[in-house]
Protein backbone atom coordinates (compact mmCIF):
# COMPACT_ATOMS: atom_id res chain seq x y z
CA UNK A 1 0.00 0.00 0.00
CA UNK A 2 1.08 3.59 -0.83
CA UNK A 3 1.87 5.83 2.16
CA UNK A 4 -1.73 7.60 3.12
CA UNK A 5 -1.74 11.39 2.00
CA UNK A 6 -4.00 13.81 1.32
CA UNK A 7 -4.24 14.81 -2.36
CA UNK A 8 -4.91 17.95 -1.40
CA UNK A 9 -6.05 21.20 1.12
CA UNK A 10 -7.98 22.87 -0.82
CA UNK A 11 -11.62 22.75 -0.18
CA UNK A 12 -12.38 23.74 -3.78
CA UNK A 13 -10.66 21.08 -5.25
CA UNK A 14 -12.39 18.46 -2.95
CA UNK A 15 -15.49 19.34 -3.06
CA UNK A 16 -16.48 20.41 -6.32
CA UNK A 17 -16.12 16.35 -7.80
CA UNK A 18 -18.31 15.77 -4.37
CA UNK A 19 -20.77 18.33 -5.75
CA UNK A 20 -20.98 16.72 -8.97
CA UNK A 21 -20.69 13.62 -7.73
CA UNK A 22 -23.95 14.30 -5.34
CA UNK A 23 -25.71 16.46 -7.95
CA UNK A 24 -25.70 13.75 -10.56
CA UNK A 25 -26.91 11.24 -7.54
CA UNK A 26 -29.76 13.50 -7.02
CA UNK A 27 -30.42 13.51 -10.81
CA UNK A 28 -30.78 9.93 -10.40
CA UNK A 29 -33.45 10.86 -7.96
CA UNK A 30 -35.31 13.06 -10.17
CA UNK A 31 -35.31 10.88 -13.06
CA UNK A 32 -36.38 8.01 -11.10
CA UNK A 33 -39.06 10.07 -9.61
CA UNK A 34 -40.06 11.31 -12.87
CA UNK A 35 -40.56 8.02 -14.51
CA UNK A 36 -42.65 6.86 -11.26
CA UNK A 37 -44.49 10.17 -11.84
CA UNK A 38 -45.02 8.89 -15.32
CA UNK A 39 -46.67 5.55 -13.99
CA UNK A 40 -48.83 7.97 -12.29
CA UNK A 41 -48.98 10.30 -9.25
CA UNK A 42 -50.46 7.19 -6.87
CA UNK A 43 -46.94 5.77 -7.39
CA UNK A 44 -45.04 8.37 -6.99
CA UNK A 45 -46.98 9.71 -3.82
CA UNK A 46 -46.75 6.39 -2.30
CA UNK A 47 -42.96 6.31 -3.20
CA UNK A 48 -43.01 9.75 -1.82
CA UNK A 49 -44.44 8.73 1.52
CA UNK A 50 -42.43 5.63 1.68
CA UNK A 51 -38.64 7.34 1.12
CA UNK A 52 -38.09 8.02 5.30
CA UNK A 53 -37.54 4.05 5.07
CA UNK A 54 -35.14 4.01 2.16
CA UNK A 55 -33.61 7.62 3.80
CA UNK A 56 -33.40 5.51 7.53
CA UNK A 57 -31.22 2.79 5.86
CA UNK A 58 -29.68 4.71 3.28
CA UNK A 59 -28.55 7.94 5.77
CA UNK A 60 -27.71 5.16 8.71
CA UNK A 61 -24.92 3.57 6.83
CA UNK A 62 -23.76 6.20 4.29
CA UNK A 63 -23.56 8.05 7.82
CA UNK A 64 -21.76 5.39 9.86
CA UNK A 65 -19.28 4.76 6.82
CA UNK A 66 -18.57 8.75 6.98
CA UNK A 67 -16.68 7.59 10.34
CA UNK A 68 -14.23 6.25 8.32
CA UNK A 69 -13.70 9.12 6.97
CA UNK A 70 -13.29 11.47 9.65
CA UNK A 71 -11.05 8.46 11.99
CA UNK A 72 -9.07 7.44 8.87
CA UNK A 73 -8.42 11.48 8.48
CA UNK A 74 -7.66 11.52 11.97
CA UNK A 75 -5.28 9.25 12.26
CA UNK A 76 -3.36 10.19 8.80
CA UNK A 77 -2.84 13.78 10.48
CA UNK A 78 -1.60 12.49 13.18
CA UNK A 79 0.51 10.72 10.75
CA UNK A 80 -0.70 7.13 12.69
CA UNK A 81 -0.46 5.65 9.87
CA UNK A 82 -0.74 1.87 10.92
CA UNK A 83 -4.48 2.39 11.93
CA UNK A 84 -5.61 3.54 8.54
CA UNK A 85 -5.91 0.16 6.76
CA UNK A 86 -7.79 -1.54 9.82
CA UNK A 87 -10.04 1.14 9.88
CA UNK A 88 -11.05 0.75 6.50
CA UNK A 89 -11.64 -2.72 6.90
CA UNK A 90 -13.64 -2.53 10.12
CA UNK A 91 -15.63 0.15 8.01
CA UNK A 92 -16.49 -2.41 5.37
CA UNK A 93 -17.41 -5.09 7.83
CA UNK A 94 -20.16 -2.72 9.58
CA UNK A 95 -21.42 -1.00 6.47
CA UNK A 96 -21.96 -4.11 4.80
CA UNK A 97 -23.13 -6.25 7.72
CA UNK A 98 -25.99 -3.18 8.30
CA UNK A 99 -26.70 -3.05 4.41
CA UNK A 100 -26.99 -6.78 4.42
CA UNK A 101 -29.43 -6.79 7.69
CA UNK A 102 -31.42 -3.83 6.69
CA UNK A 103 -32.21 -4.98 3.33
CA UNK A 104 -33.29 -8.53 4.27
CA UNK A 105 -35.59 -6.60 7.16
CA UNK A 106 -37.22 -4.46 4.23
CA UNK A 107 -37.77 -7.48 1.90
CA UNK A 108 -39.23 -9.29 4.77
CA UNK A 109 -41.51 -7.05 5.70
CA UNK A 110 -42.57 -5.56 3.14
CA UNK A 111 -45.74 -7.14 2.83
CA UNK A 112 -46.99 -5.46 6.02
CA UNK A 113 -45.37 -1.90 5.62
CA UNK A 114 -47.97 0.20 3.69
CA UNK A 115 -50.63 -1.40 5.75
CA UNK A 116 -49.08 -0.57 9.40
CA UNK A 117 -48.57 3.19 7.56
CA UNK A 118 -52.34 3.01 6.82
CA UNK A 119 -52.23 3.19 3.03
CA UNK A 120 -55.46 1.96 1.19
CA UNK A 121 -55.19 -1.69 -0.33
CA UNK A 122 -54.24 -0.10 -3.38
CA UNK A 123 -51.60 1.69 -2.21
CA UNK A 124 -50.41 -0.61 -0.10
CA UNK A 125 -49.93 -2.96 -2.86
CA UNK A 126 -47.42 -0.55 -4.63
CA UNK A 127 -45.69 0.07 -1.17
CA UNK A 128 -45.07 -3.95 -1.19
CA UNK A 129 -43.80 -3.84 -4.80
CA UNK A 130 -41.27 -1.23 -4.14
CA UNK A 131 -40.17 -2.17 -1.04
CA UNK A 132 -39.36 -5.75 -2.01
CA UNK A 133 -37.30 -4.14 -5.27
CA UNK A 134 -35.29 -1.76 -3.49
CA UNK A 135 -34.36 -4.07 -0.71
CA UNK A 136 -31.29 -5.82 -2.68
CA UNK A 137 -30.06 -1.83 -2.92
CA UNK A 138 -28.90 -2.00 0.37
CA UNK A 139 -26.48 -4.55 0.28
CA UNK A 140 -24.62 -3.22 -3.10
CA UNK A 141 -25.05 0.42 -0.81
CA UNK A 142 -23.26 -1.27 2.53
CA UNK A 143 -20.00 -2.52 0.48
CA UNK A 144 -20.09 1.19 -2.11
CA UNK A 145 -20.05 3.73 0.74
CA UNK A 146 -17.25 1.67 2.55
CA UNK A 147 -14.84 1.93 -0.35
CA UNK A 148 -16.26 5.23 -1.04
CA UNK A 149 -15.04 6.73 2.43
CA UNK A 150 -11.69 4.76 1.60
CA UNK A 151 -11.36 6.97 -1.46
CA UNK A 152 -12.73 10.22 0.49
CA UNK A 153 -10.19 10.03 3.46
CA UNK A 154 -7.20 9.92 0.39
CA UNK A 155 -8.79 13.46 -0.96
CA UNK A 156 -9.40 11.08 -4.08
CA UNK A 157 -12.87 12.38 -4.53
CA UNK A 158 -12.37 13.15 -8.31
CA UNK A 159 -12.90 9.07 -8.68
CA UNK A 160 -16.44 9.50 -6.72
CA UNK A 161 -17.23 11.81 -9.89
CA UNK A 162 -16.15 9.34 -12.35
CA UNK A 163 -18.03 6.67 -11.18
CA UNK A 164 -21.62 8.99 -10.17
CA UNK A 165 -21.35 9.94 -14.33
CA UNK A 166 -21.18 6.20 -15.24
CA UNK A 167 -24.18 5.45 -12.74
CA UNK A 168 -26.06 8.81 -13.88
CA UNK A 169 -25.79 7.35 -17.72
CA UNK A 170 -26.49 3.52 -17.23
CA UNK A 171 -29.20 4.38 -14.64
CA UNK A 172 -30.95 6.47 -17.05
CA UNK A 173 -30.45 4.11 -19.86
CA UNK A 174 -31.70 1.16 -17.81
CA UNK A 175 -34.75 2.84 -16.66
CA UNK A 176 -35.90 4.29 -20.13
CA UNK A 177 -35.43 0.53 -21.52
CA UNK A 178 -37.36 -1.17 -18.28
CA UNK A 179 -39.96 1.14 -18.19
CA UNK A 180 -40.64 2.23 -21.84
CA UNK A 181 -39.79 -0.97 -23.56
CA UNK A 182 -40.11 -3.59 -21.07
CA UNK A 183 -42.61 -1.91 -19.24
CA UNK A 184 -41.39 -3.30 -16.19
CA UNK A 185 -43.56 -0.54 -14.09
CA UNK A 186 -42.18 -0.06 -10.59
CA UNK A 187 -39.69 -2.80 -10.36
CA UNK A 188 -37.76 -1.51 -14.14
CA UNK A 189 -37.11 1.98 -12.33
CA UNK A 190 -35.53 -0.16 -9.26
CA UNK A 191 -33.58 -2.26 -11.02
CA UNK A 192 -32.43 0.23 -13.19
CA UNK A 193 -31.16 1.69 -9.44
CA UNK A 194 -29.95 -1.13 -8.41
CA UNK A 195 -27.66 -2.05 -11.53
CA UNK A 196 -26.60 0.85 -11.33
CA UNK A 197 -25.01 1.13 -7.96
CA UNK A 198 -23.66 -2.53 -8.53
CA UNK A 199 -21.67 -0.88 -11.82
CA UNK A 200 -20.07 1.86 -8.85
CA UNK A 201 -19.22 -0.63 -6.28
CA UNK A 202 -16.79 -2.15 -8.85
CA UNK A 203 -15.90 0.55 -9.93
CA UNK A 204 -14.83 1.99 -6.35
CA UNK A 205 -13.19 -1.34 -5.49
CA UNK A 206 -11.26 -0.76 -8.60
CA UNK A 207 -10.02 2.47 -7.69
CA UNK A 208 -9.34 1.28 -4.29
CA UNK A 209 -7.13 -1.70 -4.66
CA UNK A 210 -5.59 -1.09 -8.27
CA UNK A 211 -5.36 2.70 -8.18
CA UNK A 212 -4.30 2.96 -4.45
CA UNK A 213 -2.87 -0.17 -4.28
CA UNK A 214 -4.27 -1.01 -0.53
CA UNK A 215 -4.62 -4.46 0.25
CA UNK A 216 -7.44 -5.84 2.99
CA UNK A 217 -5.67 -8.04 4.47
CA UNK A 218 -7.59 -11.66 6.47
CA UNK A 219 -4.28 -13.16 8.53
CA UNK A 220 -4.21 -11.23 11.87
CA UNK A 221 -7.11 -8.91 10.61
CA UNK A 222 -8.88 -8.73 14.16
CA UNK A 223 -6.07 -8.05 16.06
CA UNK A 224 -5.19 -4.68 14.28
CA UNK A 225 -9.34 -4.00 13.97
CA UNK A 226 -9.36 -4.23 17.61
CA UNK A 227 -7.18 -1.54 17.93
CA UNK A 228 -9.76 0.87 15.83
CA UNK A 229 -13.07 0.02 17.05
CA UNK A 230 -13.09 1.87 20.02
CA UNK A 231 -13.14 5.40 18.17
CA UNK A 232 -15.35 4.19 15.37
CA UNK A 233 -17.82 3.08 17.51
CA UNK A 234 -18.00 6.16 20.04
CA UNK A 235 -18.09 8.45 16.56
CA UNK A 236 -19.86 6.16 14.39
CA UNK A 237 -23.34 5.36 16.66
CA UNK A 238 -23.55 9.21 17.66
CA UNK A 239 -23.54 10.12 14.19
CA UNK A 240 -25.88 6.74 12.56
CA UNK A 241 -28.07 7.68 15.59
CA UNK A 242 -29.03 11.05 14.62
CA UNK A 243 -29.94 10.27 10.87
CA UNK A 244 -31.66 6.72 12.43
CA UNK A 245 -34.17 9.01 14.43
CA UNK A 246 -34.81 11.83 12.10
CA UNK A 247 -36.05 8.83 9.24
CA UNK A 248 -38.31 7.04 11.97
CA UNK A 249 -39.48 10.66 12.91
CA UNK A 250 -40.20 11.11 9.27
CA UNK A 251 -41.91 7.77 8.71
CA UNK A 252 -44.40 8.61 11.34
CA UNK A 253 -44.53 12.15 10.12
CA UNK A 254 -45.92 10.20 6.48
CA UNK A 255 -48.55 8.58 8.80
CA UNK A 256 -49.67 11.62 9.51
CA UNK A 257 -49.16 12.89 6.27
CA UNK A 258 -51.04 10.32 3.97
CA UNK A 259 -54.60 11.28 6.08
CA UNK A 260 -54.11 14.32 4.21
CA UNK A 261 -54.32 12.34 1.17
CA UNK A 262 -53.20 12.19 -2.45
CA UNK A 263 -52.76 15.38 -3.63
CA UNK A 264 -51.33 16.41 -0.26
CA UNK A 265 -48.85 13.68 -0.60
CA UNK A 266 -47.90 14.23 -3.86
CA UNK A 267 -46.93 17.79 -3.31
CA UNK A 268 -44.43 17.35 -0.10
CA UNK A 269 -43.16 14.58 -2.38
CA UNK A 270 -42.37 16.89 -4.91
CA UNK A 271 -41.78 19.66 -3.06
CA UNK A 272 -39.21 18.02 -1.28
CA UNK A 273 -37.50 16.84 -4.50
CA UNK A 274 -37.19 20.29 -5.88
CA UNK A 275 -34.59 21.55 -2.92
CA UNK A 276 -32.62 18.51 -4.37
CA UNK A 277 -29.74 21.19 -5.28
CA UNK A 278 -29.16 23.04 -2.23
CA UNK A 279 -29.12 20.18 -0.13
CA UNK A 280 -26.72 18.40 -1.98
CA UNK A 281 -24.43 21.73 -2.21
CA UNK A 282 -24.31 21.69 1.90
CA UNK A 283 -24.18 17.84 1.87
CA UNK A 284 -20.77 18.38 -0.28
CA UNK A 285 -19.61 21.33 1.26
CA UNK A 286 -19.70 19.33 4.83
CA UNK A 287 -17.88 16.30 2.97
CA UNK A 288 -15.11 18.22 1.87
CA UNK A 289 -15.12 20.18 4.84
CA UNK A 290 -14.85 16.98 6.90
CA UNK A 291 -11.61 15.51 4.97
CA UNK A 292 -10.13 18.90 6.09
CA UNK A 293 -11.23 19.30 9.33
CA UNK A 294 -10.62 15.33 10.20
CA UNK A 295 -6.84 15.81 8.99
CA UNK A 296 -6.58 19.43 10.46
CA UNK A 297 -7.87 18.21 14.10
CA UNK A 298 -5.14 15.22 14.00
CA UNK A 299 -2.45 17.86 13.54
CA UNK A 300 -3.82 20.45 16.15
CA UNK A 301 -4.66 22.95 13.27
CA UNK A 302 -7.37 24.62 15.54
CA UNK A 303 -7.20 27.85 13.92
CA UNK A 304 -7.63 26.30 10.63
CA UNK A 305 -10.59 24.44 10.93
CA UNK A 306 -12.31 26.80 12.83
CA UNK A 307 -12.10 29.11 10.35
CA UNK A 308 -12.86 26.58 7.44
CA UNK A 309 -16.28 26.26 9.77
CA UNK A 310 -17.41 29.90 9.05
CA UNK A 311 -16.22 30.06 5.84
CA UNK A 312 -18.54 26.88 4.84
CA UNK A 313 -21.56 28.12 7.16
CA UNK A 314 -21.92 31.16 5.43
CA UNK A 315 -21.22 29.94 1.74
CA UNK A 316 -24.03 27.26 2.79
CA UNK A 317 -26.54 29.67 3.52
CA UNK A 318 -26.25 32.00 0.92
CA UNK A 319 -26.46 29.43 -1.29
CA UNK A 320 -30.25 27.85 0.18
CA UNK A 321 -31.73 30.87 0.09
CA UNK A 322 -31.21 32.42 -3.18
CA UNK A 323 -31.50 28.33 -4.86
CA UNK A 324 -35.10 28.16 -2.40
CA UNK A 325 -35.47 32.15 -3.39
CA UNK A 326 -35.63 31.23 -6.74
CA UNK A 327 -37.54 27.68 -6.85
CA UNK A 328 -40.38 29.43 -5.05
CA UNK A 329 -40.06 32.22 -7.95
CA UNK A 330 -40.55 29.76 -10.91
CA UNK A 331 -43.01 27.01 -8.88
CA UNK A 332 -44.87 26.43 -11.68
CA UNK A 333 -42.37 25.31 -14.06
CA UNK A 334 -40.62 23.45 -11.61
CA UNK A 335 -43.61 21.38 -10.26
CA UNK A 336 -44.79 21.00 -13.75
CA UNK A 337 -41.73 18.66 -13.98
CA UNK A 338 -43.49 16.28 -12.34
CA UNK A 339 -47.04 16.76 -12.56
CA UNK A 340 -49.80 18.65 -14.85
CA UNK A 341 -52.35 18.62 -11.33
CA UNK A 342 -53.12 22.09 -10.74
CA UNK A 343 -54.36 21.67 -6.91
CA UNK A 344 -50.83 19.95 -6.61
CA UNK A 345 -48.70 22.58 -8.06
CA UNK A 346 -51.01 25.70 -5.87
CA UNK A 347 -49.93 23.69 -3.11
CA UNK A 348 -46.68 22.68 -3.54
CA UNK A 349 -45.54 26.51 -4.25
CA UNK A 350 -46.73 27.38 -1.01
CA UNK A 351 -44.36 24.34 0.16
CA UNK A 352 -41.66 26.05 -1.83
CA UNK A 353 -42.43 29.42 -0.10
CA UNK A 354 -41.89 27.98 3.02
CA UNK A 355 -38.83 26.62 1.94
CA UNK A 356 -36.99 29.86 1.63
CA UNK A 357 -36.86 29.98 5.60
CA UNK A 358 -36.75 26.41 6.08
CA UNK A 359 -33.32 25.80 3.87
CA UNK A 360 -30.79 28.14 4.93
CA UNK A 361 -31.56 26.67 8.31
CA UNK A 362 -31.19 23.56 7.49
CA UNK A 363 -28.38 23.87 5.93
CA UNK A 364 -26.33 25.13 9.15
CA UNK A 365 -27.52 22.35 10.93
CA UNK A 366 -26.15 19.87 7.93
CA UNK A 367 -23.06 21.74 7.91
CA UNK A 368 -22.64 21.95 11.71
CA UNK A 369 -23.40 18.64 13.02
CA UNK A 370 -20.92 16.97 10.50
CA UNK A 371 -18.30 19.85 11.52
CA UNK A 372 -18.60 18.71 15.15
CA UNK A 373 -18.81 14.79 13.83
CA UNK A 374 -15.41 14.88 11.99
CA UNK A 375 -13.93 16.77 15.44
CA UNK A 376 -14.68 14.02 17.77
CA UNK A 377 -17.86 16.28 18.81
CA UNK A 378 -20.23 13.63 17.71
CA UNK A 379 -22.70 13.60 21.16
CA UNK A 380 -23.66 16.75 21.16
CA UNK A 381 -25.04 17.09 18.18
CA UNK A 382 -26.86 13.58 18.48
CA UNK A 383 -28.29 14.60 21.78
CA UNK A 384 -29.27 17.89 20.23
CA UNK A 385 -30.85 16.36 17.33
CA UNK A 386 -32.11 13.18 18.69
CA UNK A 387 -34.31 16.05 21.47
CA UNK A 388 -35.93 18.23 18.46
CA UNK A 389 -36.50 15.36 16.59
CA UNK A 390 -38.64 13.80 18.99
CA UNK A 391 -39.55 17.08 20.66
CA UNK A 392 -41.29 18.45 17.87
CA UNK A 393 -43.03 15.23 16.99
CA UNK A 394 -45.88 15.13 19.85
CA UNK A 395 -46.42 18.65 18.90
CA UNK A 396 -47.09 18.26 15.26
CA UNK A 397 -49.52 14.75 16.71
CA UNK A 398 -51.69 16.93 18.69
CA UNK A 399 -51.82 20.63 16.55
CA UNK A 400 -52.84 17.80 14.03
CA UNK A 401 -55.55 15.99 16.16
CA UNK A 402 -56.85 19.31 17.39
CA UNK A 403 -56.37 21.99 14.99
CA UNK A 404 -56.63 19.47 11.93
CA UNK A 405 -53.35 20.52 10.27
CA UNK A 406 -52.59 20.99 6.58
CA UNK A 407 -49.46 19.95 4.70
CA UNK A 408 -48.83 23.83 4.91
CA UNK A 409 -48.49 23.81 8.51
CA UNK A 410 -47.01 20.58 9.10
CA UNK A 411 -43.93 22.33 6.77
CA UNK A 412 -44.01 25.66 9.23
CA UNK A 413 -43.26 23.92 11.92
CA UNK A 414 -40.17 21.82 10.15
CA UNK A 415 -39.30 25.15 9.26
CA UNK A 416 -39.33 26.25 13.68
CA UNK A 417 -37.59 23.11 14.49
CA UNK A 418 -34.40 23.74 12.01
CA UNK A 419 -34.24 27.42 12.71
CA UNK A 420 -33.66 26.63 16.77
CA UNK A 421 -31.96 23.94 16.04
CA UNK A 422 -29.37 25.64 13.91
CA UNK A 423 -29.02 28.47 16.46
CA UNK A 424 -27.90 25.96 18.89
CA UNK A 425 -25.78 24.50 17.00
CA UNK A 426 -24.01 27.51 15.97
CA UNK A 427 -23.75 28.31 19.42
CA UNK A 428 -21.92 24.67 20.46
CA UNK A 429 -19.15 25.34 17.87
CA UNK A 430 -18.18 28.99 19.32
CA UNK A 431 -18.33 27.16 22.91
CA UNK A 432 -14.73 25.87 21.35
CA UNK A 433 -15.13 22.36 23.32
CA UNK A 434 -14.74 20.73 20.01
CA UNK A 435 -10.89 21.40 20.85
CA UNK A 436 -10.64 19.08 23.53
CA UNK A 437 -12.46 16.30 21.56
CA UNK A 438 -10.09 14.76 19.03
CA UNK A 439 -9.15 11.19 19.02
CA UNK A 440 -5.82 10.75 17.91
CA UNK A 441 -2.74 12.11 19.27
CA UNK A 442 0.19 13.80 17.01
CA UNK A 443 3.47 11.92 16.66
CA UNK A 444 5.11 14.53 17.05
CA UNK A 445 3.90 18.31 18.05
CA UNK A 446 4.12 20.60 15.10
CA UNK A 447 3.41 24.64 15.01
CA UNK A 448 0.38 25.06 12.87
CA UNK A 449 0.71 26.10 9.41
CA UNK A 450 -1.60 28.90 8.14
CA UNK A 451 -4.76 27.65 6.14
CA UNK A 452 -4.43 27.11 2.37
CA UNK A 453 -6.97 28.04 -0.79
CA UNK A 454 -10.60 27.63 0.47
Amino acid sequence: MTQPILRTESLFTLTWPIFLQNTTQGVVWLVDFWFLAHLSDEIAATVGQLLPLIWMGAGVISTFAGTGVAVASQYMGAKRFEKVVPVYMMNLGLTAGMGIGYGALLWWFSPDIGRWMGLDASLSAIATTYLGAVSFYFAVLGVLVAYNSVLSSRGMTNWLLYNSVVVATLNLALASLFVLVFHWGIRGVVAASVISSAMAMLLSMFWVHRGLKIRFHLRGAWREMRTVVGPMWRIGVSNAFEPFSYSAQQVLLSTMIITLGVGSMAANAYAARAQMFQITFAFSLALGAQILMGHWMGARRFVDVDRLYWTVVRRATLVAFVYSGSIWLFAEPVLGFFTANSEIKHLGATLLGIAVFYEPARAVNILGGTALKSVGDARFPMLVGNAFIWGILPVVYFANRFWGLSITGFWLFFAADEIVRAGVNLWRWRSGKWKSMGIAEPVAERELTPMVEL
